[in-house]
């Protein structure tokens, strides 16, 4: 029998997935699926649950929270895999306040319990890639949806201590704050054998297509094709980011003259003043000089 283990974030969402807890328990069980559910606790919980449900057996380990708890999901099924020499699959049921990781996969809903239960008993499993991102002296960390460096970084720095509101427009007010504090430093970005040196707004590398709660700054990019793609936007102003705003919520930024859209197995960004690191919507470095980002091919299965 398949076991499958279950990590809730009953935090996520500002809350919505613990309200909702209940329901998805008596749903499983009506479904005839036998289970166990972790309950984080704080941050990085995650981690540390899915890697020992792996160890411990588990075939398949679900996320059900946002971005961050499906990042630390991962993260642990990686180092469990690892460790155990074993080959667990994936699952999600997003009930985060963005979900962005999911805009780019056609079988999963947002906020969709009964799609998620439906996925456990197809068990149709889909090899997808990684991102592996390296702060050096700090953290190693895996990505699955996108690593933000720079002002998209100081964004979702600002977005947590916005606890008043929910929804997307935490996002716009985390925008507006991350306009007011962040700096700009010339970056150094190296991909295959070219440099690019200049002041930018921000650099975001992707395995998915969608981050922010619904800004589409790697529209093309796909989930199992061994690359990452690269949003690079220079430094802009106050009025150019409100002009562009609408541009990137439809993913048709890519053309602008100051945006840069690459494709790459790996890429090293460099500065000499400190930079905010965001992987998957959560602030891994306030300090980092040094990140390398690698793409990692079909590094798990994604039951879809």
């Amino acid at each position: 029998m398949t076991k499958i283990s279950i990590v809730l974030n009953p935090w996520a969402g500002r809350g919505k997935a613990g309200k909702r807890q209940p329901a998805l328990e008596q749903a499983l069980t009506a479904a005839g699926i036998e289970y166990e559910l972790l309950v984080t606790n704080a941050r990085g919980h995650a981690i540390e649950l899915a890697r020992d449900a792996v160890i411990r057996g588990a075939d398949v380990v679900v996320a059900i929270g946002g971005d961050g708890t499906l990042n630390e999901t991962v993260n642990g099924l990686m180092q469990g895999n690892q460790a155990s020499g074993r080959h667990a699959a994936f699952a999600v049921i997003p009930l985060g306040t963005g979900s962005d990781f999911v805009k780019v996969l056609e079988t999963v809903e947002a906020d969709d319990i009964p799609g998620g239960i439906a996925r456990l008993k197809r068990m149709q499993r889909r090899a997808v890639d990684l991102g592996l991102v390296e702060v050096k002296g700090q953290v190693s960390r895996y990505l699955l949806n996108a690593v933000g460096v720079g002002f998209d970084a100081q964004a979702a720095a600002e977005a947590l201590k916005i606890t008043w509101a929910k929804g997307w427009i935490v996002y716009y007010l985390a925008i507006i704050r991350a306009l007011i504090y962040y700096k700009a430093f010339p970056m150094q970005i190296r991909f295959r054998d070219e440099m690019v040196e200049r002041r930018m707004m921000f650099t975001t590398v992707a395995n998915g297509r969608c981050q922010g709660a619904g800004f589409w700054l790697t529209p093309d990019a796909h989930i199992d094709d061994g690359q990452l793609d690269v949003c690079m936007v220079d430094m802009l102003s106050i009025p150019k980011v409100a002009q562009y705003i609408p541009l990137i919520q439809k993913g048709a930024h890519t053309k602008l003259k100051e945006v840069r859209m690459e494709r790459v197995p790996q890429i090293t960004l460099t500065c000499d003043n400190d930079l905010p690191v965001a992987i998957d919507g959560e602030v891994i470095s306030t300090t980092a000089r040094h990140i390398v980002v690698t793409s990692v091919p079909g590094a798990i299965d994604l039951l879809v």
